[in-house]
């Protein structure tokens, strides 16, 4: 059947799961893609476009929203997550319905400030995290100003065969022998299938529920699960043994104050400015600070050439992984009692190890 329906971001890992899913329903969706459509979305079921310019000031009765910043310099991403809202609220109309899909990462991504389901106060924090805020603020107002119907679904960890997010790393630290967790810390996963995911989705789409209103979603049926029950059977297919880091690496976890020492380090105001935009706090407070420089200057700032050698251990990349890996607080799931998952937890996991055995 034909469906008002279009997916904003459809060609990123959930997008492409969602496509399937709906297609399996026999519900056509206008899949809104940046580059090329036709590399972007497989099959010539759904109707594929690169933006709004295609699509000629028409409108949808459900849109989902997949797409965030995900390119471009640090300090740009406020303004494209504004074009994102933009664009988005453009394509929704009167009366519709909007499905945001945000993530756990609203409440830190190690879940390191108190979990809500319900509305979320602006945060400092990574641009991904800052982005995800800034948009459920964003259609926050746009349904309040114009009644939309909002449905705000907060994912957890995205897991399931061929995640990049998460499936694909833990293969790769397993294969280099890097830490995939924290000796002693039985840290939550938080995970959510992504097959899970798109049939979630899909049932909000079809749900009758148009009225004008809010309603929050978090999503993590494993939210249980231990990450060493993912990783290790995965080590075990792998024939390797999985590395754990020392507990001291949690207690590295950088504040405001530690993230700006640290990056004192090499005083060169463009080896300070690349060191501090990769923290939590300090990058936020850095691109606040550099979009407000003249373009000129901000430029010689940001000057690719400048190289700087960060000690392994102190790398906020990996800090921040390994603290999720080893999350003491867990995001349990808050979705419609009408929904169950279709995938369960076992068959999770064969999904992963038979995508890992095909290579």
């Amino acid at each position: 059947m034909d469906s008002n329906v279009a997916i904003v971001g459809a060609a990123g890992f959930v997008g492409r799961e969602l496509l399937k899913r709906l297609e399996e329903l026999d519900i056509r969706a206008t899949a809104v893609v940046r580059g090329a459509p036709e590399l972007s979305v497989d099959g010539a079921f759904h109707v594929a476009c690169s933006g709004p310019a295609e699509l000629a000031g028409r409108r949808f009765d459900v849109v989902v929203n997949l797409a965030f910043p995900s390119g471009g310099k640090r300090h740009e991403h406020p303004a494209l997550n504004a074009a994102i809202v933009d664009t988005v609220g453009g394509l929704i109309g009167d009366g519709g319905k909007l499905i945001q899909v945000s993530s756990l990462a609203v409440f830190g991504g190690a879940l390191d400030r108190p979990v809500l389901v319900g509305p979320i106060a602006e945060t400092r924090d990574s641009t991904y995290v800052e982005s995800k805020v800034a948009a459920e603020l964003a259609f926050v107002k746009q349904q309040a100003e114009r009644g939309l119907s909002l449905d705000i679904v907060r994912l957890g960890n995205v897991w399931g065969r061929a995640s990049g997010t998460w499936a694909l790393p833990v293969v790769q630290r397993l294969l280099t022998g890097r830490p995939v967790g924290v000796s002693g810390a039985r840290g939550f996963s938080n995970t959510t299938d992504v097959a899970n995911v798109a049939d979630y989705l899909a049932f909000l789409i079809r749900a009758g529920e148009r009225g004008s209103g809010i309603r929050y979603h978090h999503l993590a049926e494993f939210s249980d699960v231990a990450w060493s029950e993912w990783v290790e059977p995965v080590a075990e297919a792998m024939k390797v043994e999985p590395v754990y880091a020392d507990r001291s690496v949690l207690a590295a976890q950088a504040s405001t104050r530690q993230e700006i020492m640290e990056a004192l380090g090499p005083m060169h105001p463009r080896q300070l400015y690349k060191q501090l935009s990769e923290g939590r706090v300090t990058g936020s407070w850095s691109r606040t600070m550099v979009r407000r420089l003249p373009p000129t200057v901000r430029s010689r700032l940001q000057s690719s050439d400048v190289v700087v050698a960060v000690d392994p251990a102190l790398d906020p990349n990996e800090r921040d992984f390994l603290a999720i890996m080893a999350a003491q607080q867990e995001f349990r799931s808050a979705v419609s009692s009408e929904w169950s998952p279709p995938v369960s937890r076992g068959q999770s996991l064969d999904g992963v190890l038979q995508w890992l055995e095909r290579g």
